[in-house]
């Protein structure tokens, strides 16, 4: 695995060690079972073994590896029942927030519709990229209701699924931003026209949608 080193910059170097990590498991660089010894990616990283241990304590926590021998880790593999929790609570906790946002109304809803276009506006042409802008929409509705510790739940989700190849296979279509637009632009239109039902009802259709993806 050919990881370059870090550079010095106003981020910390275990926020960069995160960083790059984030960034092999969506290229597919690092894949489920792929071990990950500290003192090897301190040494890639050209960077001390304690921002690694932040880096890998991290994703530990968020559940993408798992303790692995003395100093190291293993990209965790996930089981269909694991998944299939995944998405239930993702239903219920963008389910709520779509609702909860839409009946809230103002000022929640017009930071919905400048939160997409913002995101609809950023390219789309790597797996990486694919991935933040699919968590970026459905974090809108979290961020939108001012729940922190909703935000928390989602985001520990989210990173769960970085090591799925789902990402990599949007960019088959011939015109991603086109798609993302197509499946998220009703949800903001439910929003905005104040039918909690009809948001709630299309976000639970687009993220059972999602869960199918695992299986193609």
């Amino acid at each position: 695995m050919a990881i370059q080193k870090i550079s010095i910059s106003r981020e910390t170097l275990g926020e960069a060690a995160y960083r790059h990590l984030f960034q092999g498991f969506l290229n597919k660089e690092l894949v489920p079972g792929t071990r990950l010894l500290m003192d090897e990616l301190a040494e890639q990283l050209g960077i001390s073994r304690t921002p690694v241990r932040e880096a890998l304590q991290r994703l530990e926590r968020e559940g993408v590896i798992e303790p692995h021998g003395g100093r190291g880790y293993v990209v965790c593999d996930v089981s269909t029942d694991e998944l299939n929790q995944r998405y239930e609570a993702r239903e219920a906790i963008e389910g709520f927030a779509v609702r909860r946002a839409t009946e809230l109304g103002g000022d929640a809803v017009k930071r919905i519709r400048e939160g997409y276009e913002r995101i609809i506006a950023q390219p789309q042409t790597t797996a990486e990229e694919v991935f933040l802008a699919n968590r970026g929409f459905h974090r809108l509705t979290i961020e939108a209701i001012d729940n922190t510790h909703l935000e928390e739940s989602f985001d520990l989700l989210w990173n769960r699924v970085l090591t799925s190849d789902i990402w990599a296979r949007m960019l088959d279509s011939d015109d991603v931003v086109g798609e993302f637009d197509r499946e998220h632009r009703g949800i903001v239109e439910a929003i905005e026209s104040g039918d909690a039902d009809r948001a709630h009802a299309l976000v639970l259709d687009h993220i059972h949608s999602g869960r199918t993806l695992h299986e193609i």
